[in-house]
């Protein structure tokens, strides 16, 4: 199954093809403190490490959120497969610098059910994924939470806008206060949007602290 291909394929960018030859690292060795104590060093200096590390580890978290949430969504609702979900079954690219720049699943997949429940993605990746960068950080899961929402959200919208029918097990997911096994539902209505038709996230995520970041483009500060 190749899922990469077809209408949607311009949300994939951020994904690697079988053919780059560019390395990857795995999830669980790039979340080990020493390592990202090295590639947000290399990434924004000593300075903002010792002052603003939980912004910087927000930021960072992003760089695999915007490519693995698309990922996610497209192969599920557009194909109907089911990609691995395992923090170890995922790697990413790196430049010189330490900033992500690819993601690759490191097992093919598998046929799926394209109306299957999203809340599997919570269990087996975004919860292990949140709650080791925010024990790290330290920075609130909340923050963390509302990045991958923001995404989410943000994807669903453009897979909407590009044709795509079948939104229902994502809206779900946004929609449902509770999960499955009675737990809060950390993706529950990430943005709103205003009167304006401006989109407002629900969380912080702390860029406005580092004043050459600024304000990200949906802050709900603002």
């Amino acid at each position: 199954m190749n899922w990469r291909t077809g209408p949607y394929a311009s949300l994939l960018g951020g994904v690697l093809e079988d053919s780059d030859p560019r390395t990857v690292v795995s999830l669980p060795e790039l979340l080990q403190p020493q390592v990202l104590d090295q590639l947000l060093l290399k990434l924004y200096g000593a300075e903002l490490m010792a002052s603003r590390r939980p912004v910087l580890v927000s930021q960072w978290s992003k760089f695999y959120l915007m490519n693995w949430l698309p990922a996610m969504l497209v192969s599920q609702l557009a194909h109907g497969w089911d990609l691995p979900l395992l923090l170890r079954e995922v790697g990413l690219s790196l430049d010189p610098q330490g900033r992500p720049t690819g993601l690759r699943f490191l097992d093919a997949g598998e046929e799926g059910e394209a109306q299957a429940s999203l809340e599997p993605w919570i269990a087996s990746n975004l919860r292990p994924f949140i709650d080791t960068l925010s024990r790290y950080g330290p920075v609130p899961a909340a923050v963390l939470w509302g990045n991958a929402g923001d995404y989410l959200e943000s994807t669903l919208r453009r897979l909407q806008a590009l044709g795509l029918d079948n939104v229902g097990p994502a809206q779900s997911l946004l929609d449902s206060v509770k999960l499955a096994d009675g737990r809060n539902n950390p993706l529950y209505a990430p943005v709103r949007y205003l009167g304006n038709g401006r989109r407002q996230r629900r969380a912080c995520c702390l860029s406005h602290q580092v004043e050459w970041i600024g304000h990200c483009e949906h802050c709900p500060l603002v």
